[in-house]
């Protein structure tokens, strides 16, 4: 198989904190905007049990709304935390992607993965970086000032190619 591209990005704290200002950019007005139904929702429902006056009930909504809020708010940041003191970032640990015709591949110290371009779930061409989601949460990032085989231009076309309907650019 020949190589198409070939990237190595040094993931840090400062580009994935460059990664969650993105993120947010793109996922955070739908995040609160659930969020908001949710609690609209579930208020409704412990108004409706105190104008029945089903207290019990009033106060178990209530509680399951409390629950839910702050895991809405508290999960996130607890994520967050976490991947800051990953090892990955700690270390600054390197990924080398390989991109291939069908799929790509990744690797580091720690991590062999093969990804095929319908398991990503979305694309994005950013002004600095491309960010590879594979689910809603989670991305690889590929700097695109570090291509060893290929431009970021070449890059675009491809990718706008291999994933028409999930490619974004800035």
């Amino acid at each position: 198989m020949k190589i198409l591209f070939k990237n190595k990005t040094k993931y840090t704290k400062k580009i994935y904190e460059e990664f969650l200002e993105f993120h947010q950019e793109k996922y955070g007005p739908s995040y609160y905007f659930y969020t908001a139904i949710i609690f609209l929702a579930l208020l409704f429902c412990v108004v409706a049990q105190f104008q029945a006056k089903n207290y019990l009930m009033a106060l178990f909504i209530f509680a399951i709304l409390a629950a839910i809020m702050i895991w809405r708010f508290k999960n996130p940041t607890e994520i967050i935390k976490k991947e800051l003191k990953s090892q990955k970032l700690e270390n600054e640990q390197e990924f080398i992607f390989k991109f291939y015709e069908k799929k790509f591949l990744v690797y580091s110290k720690k991590i062999n993965r093969q990804v095929y371009y319908w398991q990503l779930h979305k694309v994005y061409d950013s002004e600095d970086f491309f960010y590879l989601y594979i689910d809603k949460t989670h991305a690889f990032l590929l700097d695109k000032q570090n291509f060893e085989i290929g431009t970021p231009e070449a890059f675009t076309k491809f990718m706008n190619q291999k994933c028409r309907f999930k490619f974004s650019s800035k």
